[in-house]
């Protein structure tokens, strides 16, 4: 009796060996098959520019597995400009949900792709809209990976209607900057110089849109249709400013007019010499804008919104970090209680 439990326990202690044997085999399979982070370009270390502090606000908010997507699309920008590639991100992604005790199902996709629109305005020719996130859940011996690719929905593309190919998308790219580099030809002089340049450039150039123009929430709306809603003002306002290298960012929120009316709104915050941030409309400094809020403007009273403090622009705008409803909520730059003087 003594010798069959015997014999049953090394029968038992060779099963296990077996099955542990087994099991390594299939995780180190498992492990051998997982894509190596190129941290230089999937990594999530905050993004640092001693000169403009606005370049990754938004990216340095986000957590860890939101910034390595962050970073991930951006460095495989060519599967979207082709119009259905396919973006696989790192198993670092699924590794850092572990670390910070995150749900897989939580909204690192999106909330990744809310700070690349705000701080990357080339990318025009996507349509959000057709962007889709697949997870994968592998499950071995309990030990569970995670794996997260990006690709077109329902097997369309991820262009906009204006757009069906690579080389239309470089070429507007390309003809964008074109016409912002020739527009900022004569911004000179001082900081203030400079902004107001912008500012006026974009107020006596572009229309406010009512007609629901292609891309008139966006830069190629505002440079080549000159056409666009407060999202084109807006955005063209951060565009020009990120290449004379003055700190500025994308500000959502609701706008309220004299009457107490809200509407949906985007503006700009600008960070002046003196060390302080200023809040800039330029949808509604355009005299041409057809709303209550400045329907009767006239040329002389275009800087109603112009570097504005805390205490004048936020009786009539109201920020909101959740920019697409998922709970991420941006902190934006304090304003100056103040407006800005010279």
């Amino acid at each position: 009796m003594k010798r069959n439990q015997k014999g049953f326990s090394i029968i038992a202690l060779i099963l296990v060996i077996c099955i542990i044997l087994v099991g390594g085999v299939i995780y180190l399979s498992i492990s051998g098959n997982r894509e190596t982070v190129n941290e230089e370009e999937y990594g999530y270390e905050p993004i640092s520019n001693g000169e403009n502090e606005a370049i990754g606000y938004y990216y340095n908010q986000l957590s860890k597995p939101a910034k390595i997507m962050y970073n991930t699309i951006l460095a495989n920008i060519d599967q979207l400009k082709i119009g259905n590639g396919t973006i696989k991100f790192p198993d670092s992604v699924g590794d850092s949900i572990k670390e910070i005790n995150g749900d897989v199902d939580d909204n690192y996709f999106q909330t990744a792709w809310d700070a690349i629109s705000l701080e990357n305005l080339d990318l025009f020719y996507i349509d959000t809209q057709n962007l889709s996130i697949s997870t994968r859940t592998t499950s071995v011996l309990g030990y569970e990976s995670y794996g997260f690719t990006l690709e077109p929905r329902g097997g369309k593309n991820y262009y906009s209607s204006t757009f069906s190919s690579k080389e239309e998308v470089d070429s507007a790219i390309q003809k964008v900057n074109d016409i912002a580099d020739e527009i900022l030809y004569n911004a000179v002089g001082s900081t203030y110089d400079k902004v107001k340049y912008v500012h006026d450039w974009i107020v006596d150039n572009v229309e406010y849109d009512n007609d629901g123009t292609d891309n008139n929430d966006n830069i190629y709306g505002t440079f080549i249709n000159k056409k666009v809603v407060c999202e084109g003002y807006a955005e063209a306002f951060k565009f020009l400013l990120d290449k004379l290298n003055i700190p500025c960012v994308l500000v959502y929120g609701d706008g309220y007019d004299n009457s107490g009316n809200v509407e949906a709104h985007a503006w700009n915050y600008v960070k002046m010499d003196d060390g302080k941030w200023y809040a800039v409309d330029t949808t509604w400094d355009d005299p041409l804008y057809i709303g209550s809020v400045n329907s009767a403007f006239t040329n002389s009273k275009k800087y109603t919104y112009f570097l504005k403090g805390a205490k004048n622009f936020n009786e009539s705008h109201i920020n909101d970090g959740d920019v697409s409803g998922t709970g991420q909520d941006f902190k934006y730059p304090e304003l100056s209680e103040t407006d800005y003087k010279r």
